[in-house]
């Protein structure tokens, strides 16, 4: 083989692996309350000063080409004019919505970021990433992004209620079945609420944390490949 097409195809390959090994992780979101329940929506995105970002579906009004005319978080209500800053996206937010809703002059798309102060009387919403148009009816809930530090993979088994296998049969049956991996949540949301507590050492430091469980993994396997994709620990026991 020549030598230089050889050296361009090893070099090839090494990029295309380093970039595969530097791709950054995948947000997971958890679920929010429903977009049309104003008030319990507007105490979820206050009470989560630390969320990364909120995903929310907007209905957005276009010129195509030229830019948003207006915009509101799904169902519209009065006086809920958003604008948006998209000083974050690489590629502007006018360009990716020509792209997504074509010649449309009302577009419904969900957009993940995070509202900042108001200008001129209407919110500010900075956009972080562009997600898909919508493609299905209601209802419509908020999303929010959860940090690797407010997630962990921990192999338990299953619970039931607090009172525990000696006082309750269905406790025991679930502690019968084996243990399998799960994810927790270590950031629940609304905070005060009962939950049950697992022991986590992070940092050299043992913690106790409240918590609500996300997903159940059939297997080690598929809990490993889920912490890869998201960069999260592998499952702990």
């Amino acid at each position: 083989m020549d030598r230089l097409l050889l050296l361009t195809l090893l070099l090839g390959g090494t990029v295309a692996n380093a970039q595969e090994l530097h791709r950054a992780p995948a947000t997971y979101f958890v679920r929010g309350p429903d977009l049309a329940d104003r008030t319990e929506l507007e105490r979820w995105l206050a009470g989560q000063p630390k969320v990364p970002a909120f995903k929310l579906l907007f209905t957005l009004w276009r010129k195509p080409r030229v830019g948003v005319l207006g915009a509101a978080v799904v169902p519209p209500t009065a006086g809920d004019g958003v604008r948006f800053d998209d000083a974050a996206l690489g590629v502007s937010l006018n360009d990716r919505l020509d792209a997504l809703c074509g010649p449309a002059t009302s577009c419904a798309v969900w957009l993940s970021g995070r509202f900042g102060d108001a200008d001129g009387g209407q919110r500010v919403f900075r956009v972080f990433a562009v997600h898909e148009k919508l493609a299905a009816p209601g209802p419509f809930f908020a999303w929010a992004a959860r940090s690797p530090d407010c997630l962990a993979i921990v192999t338990q088994k299953s619970l039931h209620c607090a009172r525990g296998p000696a006082r309750c049969k269905q406790c025991r049956e679930a502690d019968a079945r084996p243990a399998k991996p799960k994810l927790l949540d270590l950031c629940p949301w609304p905070p005060e609420a009962a939950r049950p507590v697992v022991e986590l050492t992070r940092g050299g430091d043992t913690l106790h944390l409240v918590y609500d469980v996300l997903e159940t993994f059939d297997d080690d396997a598929k809990a490993t490949a889920f912490a890869a994709q998201y960069g999260l620990a592998p499952p702990t026991r």
